[in-house]
């Protein structure tokens, strides 16, 4: 089984590509946040000191191993959805559904391991430096010393495989839930239900979003109002992630209205195409919403939380402005490469549709057009569900924090113009770049290539 998992993973590097480049980032991130806390923890600066670096880095590892979760799973959903006709087809000729699923939850441990292990070296070697920055900029106390930590290689190369087993074990339930023919004929016709597990998960943190929520709502302070509106965000964005593909064809039907009213050709057909692959559309806008909503979600509440705290000194706003840039910087490199690769994926799938379109007399420029306003459909639908959670989140943040305001808190409009700007930038991008390499392939050739 392990010889066939390895020459599997060989064949579809590509597919998994997402996946390794996560589990990369992520093992050398929580390598890195658990060697500085264990050599933190071996200098002894005192309980304080100990305290404030956990609460900062447990809150960057935290922030940041959620979104690689997220786009982990979105990145083996999609590769789920793409091997249901090779599923079927297993299936039919003997593979039980338990082999199925050992040998796709194989590939991605497979992976997720390759990624973690060169992760927890990576993470391993640049603790030196990162300490020397986090000291030099009084992130932390001077006193700890850099050594190669056990412990922190550990949970980064582990915590890769505690991060793709689930989600894989998630992405094919689906795919093995079904009769083969019923495999086959959904890899070309999209079925409008979403998965009852999916809808049990969404239905499940749309109520622990009302408990969080209540449970600030009975405290009393200034920073428990903006942590119960963080973590009512937070799981907002995780029902609102998990509803996408329920929800997806209406918000990109509004969302297609800029390229009906200016294309009537290219832009009608790209409504067309989005409001029939809703599930192909909520793959693809699902990391716009994470990093549309996470972003928007931290910058507001350090403004917030900048604005009740009238006592911080100059150095200790400082410190607040660094620790910012600490949490945001892999949450932005994470977020967009979970952009980039799932439209990658969403597009190079699409090689015989172009293939086809090709040989019917369209030209590349008509279909890299046709693409482009795809893209817009993608961005909006994203911005547009992650603007809902934003409101909601603003509104009751705004709620909790009246009390200890005299003045409306100014937020960082202009950061947030950048990153809903970039958000848009990366997903045109992640569809034109792949879709210029794909219309390459000639269309014959297309055509005949099996997936």
């Amino acid at each position: 089984m392990l010889a066939l998992v390895l020459a599997s993973v060989r064949t579809r590097l590509w597919q998994y590509a997402g996946v390794l480049l996560v589990s990369f980032m992520s093992a050398g991130l929580l390598t890195l946040l658990a060697s500085v806390l264990d050599s933190v923890h071996r200098a002894d600066p005192g309980h304080g000191a100990e305290r404030a670096a956990q609460s900062l880095l447990g809150l960057v590892g935290g922030t940041s191993g959620f979104a690689a979760m997220l786009l982990v799973a979105n990145t083996l959903v999609l590769v789920a959805q793409q091997r249901r006709v090779e599923i079927g087809t297993l299936r039919v000729v003997g593979a039980t559904a338990s082999q199925i699923r050992a040998h796709i939850v194989g590939e991605a441990a497979v992976v997720a391991l390759l990624g973690g292990t060169a992760g927890g070296a990576v993470g391993s070697a640049v603790l030196g430096p990162a300490l020397r920055w986090l000291i030099g900029n009084g992130v932390l106390p001077a006193g700890p010393q850099a050594a190669f930590s056990p412990l922190g290689f550990a949970v980064g190369v582990l915590s890769t495989v505690v991060i793709a087993v689930p989600a894989a074990l998630a992405a094919v339930r689906g795919p093995l839930r079904m009769s083969p023919i019923d495999a086959v004929r959904d890899a070309a016709v999209e079925r409008r239900t979403l998965p009852v597990g999916r809808t049990v998960a969404a239905l499940a943190t749309l109520a622990l979003a009302w408990a969080a929520w209540d449970r600030y709502g009975r405290k009393s302070g200034a920073h428990e109002a903006v942590n119960g509106a963080m973590a009512l965000c937070l799981t907002l964005l995780i029902a609102a992630w998990l509803l996408l593909p329920l929800v997806v064809r209406p918000v990109a039907l509004l969302s297609a209205l800029p390229g009906r009213l200016l294309s009537r050709c290219t832009g009608r057909l790209a409504a067309a195409n989005s409001g029939a692959a809703g599930r192909r559309v909520a793959a693809m806008a699902g990391p716009v919403l994470l990093a549309a909503g996470l972003s928007t979600m931290l910058l507001c509440g350090n403004a917030v939380s900048q604005a009740v705290d009238t006592t911080q000194t100059a150095l200790q706003q400082q410190n607040n402005a660094v620790g910012m840039r600490i949490l945001m910087t892999p949450l932005l490199v994470y977020t967009a490469l979970g952009i980039l690769n799932t439209l990658l994926l969403a597009t190079r799938q699409r090689r015989q549709e172009f293939a086809a379109l090709r040989l019917a007399g369209s030209t590349k420029a008509q279909l890299l057009r046709m693409l482009g306003w795809e893209s817009v459909v993608v961005v909006l639908s994203g911005l547009l569900m992650a603007g809902l959670v934003i409101t909601a989140f603003l509104a009751g943040l705004s709620a909790r924090t009246a009390p200890y305001l005299t003045a409306p808190a100014p937020l960082p409009w202009g950061t947030l113009a950048q990153v809903a700007a970039g958000c848009a930038g990366l997903g045109v991008l992640g569809v034109l770049v792949p879709g210029v390499l794909v219309l390459r392939v000639r269309p014959v050739r297309a055509i005949r290539s099996a997936e």
